[in-house]
């Protein structure tokens, strides 16, 4: 088990510096999360007997004394990973000299409308931001759905962005059954006005194709071969995640990789030491992909400016 002491581990092993420099407060957590369990359990039973032998009271308020019990429970609980995740992602963060924003409010200012479905309700999650080879970027994990009453999911995963060499040329890489509307509704994403240059298919069996806003012979070549790069790519850069859409604008690439689940869960209320820094190395993981994956984005650009 990890020591107290953050100089007691190895430098080599930025998780288990991580681990030791945050894990005063990770045990703090963890038990302000355990009392508030037990202060929202006896809560609950004392209002339950109070309600059930001195005032009588019918079962409607019953029910609502031991509801509040529970989720007076799912806060804590809910609270307890919120808070090491606080704690724990700056640090791993800043292993990769990154700085980070637990709900970055802006984060969807400026994407671009054909990218991914924006829908009526947007989250964001877990942003990052840094240089790679002197070009700014930043991704998140991001959530869009249709709002309303019953509301459903048209996107979860992780959107990047980042600066491009400049006046690039426009065009989108996308999957594309997210192209292909159904009777009035068209795709998620939008190449409308755009031509379809060419198509691959991806470690995943899925077939992507490549549109642009032109289709002279010189772009075409550099364009292909900036594709080719970014589908050879696959599971060594993206990890569990697929590519949903690639953007260029001219000046940024947008790329969103689509995933189910939590990429950034650390810790809980039931998280000992050891499952606390195993979600940290996974979660360490999990960071390094969006940023190897801007690397190859960088390394695929080198050969669209080649075909010039």
């Amino acid at each position: 088990m990890p020591t107290d002491t953050p100089a007691a581990v190895e430098d080599s092993d930025p998780s288990t510096q991580a681990l030791a420099a945050a894990l005063p407060q990770i045990r703090a957590a963890r038990t302000k999360g355990w009392v508030s369990v037990v202060v929202a359990v006896l809560g609950s039973v004392a209002l339950t007997i109070f309600l059930v032998s001195v005032v009588q009271a019918d079962v409607v308020w019953i029910v609502f004394a031991m509801m509040a019990g529970v989720f007076g429970v799912l806060g804590a609980i809910g609270w307890t990973r919120g808070k090491h995740e606080r704690v724990v992602m700056p640090i791993i963060a800043e292993a990769f000299g990154l700085s980070y924003d637990k709900a970055a409010s802006n984060f969807y200012t400026g994407l671009p409308k054909n990218f991914i479905p924006l829908g009526g309700r947007r989250s964001v999650d877990d942003m990052m931001s840094g240089r790679v080879a002197d070009r700014t970027f930043r991704f998140a994990e991001c959530k869009t759905e249709t709002g309303g009453k019953n509301s459903s999911t048209l996107f979860k995963g992780v959107v990047l962005q980042l600066q491009s060499k400049g006046a690039l040329p426009e065009f989108i890489v996308a999957s594309e059954k997210e192209t292909k509307g159904f009777l009035f509704f068209k795709g998620r994403v939008n190449v409308d006005g755009m031509v379809l240059l060419d198509q691959a298919t991806g470690s995943d069996g899925q077939t992507y194709g490549l549109w642009s806003l032109s289709d002279g012979p010189t772009r075409m070549a550099g364009l292909r071969a900036f594709m080719e790069r970014i589908i050879a790519a696959g599971p060594r850069v993206l990890g569990s995640s697929t590519l949903y859409s690639l953007v260029s604008n001219g000046q940024y690439y947008y790329v969103s990789l689509r995933h189910q689940r939590d990429l950034f869960k650390i810790g809980g209320l039931l998280a000992d030491d050891a499952s606390v820094m195993s979600d940290i190395r996974r979660a360490a993981t999990e960071l390094a992909h969006p940023v190897e994956l801007a690397t190859e984005i960088l390394r695929a650009e080198e050969a669209l400016l080649a075909a010039r």
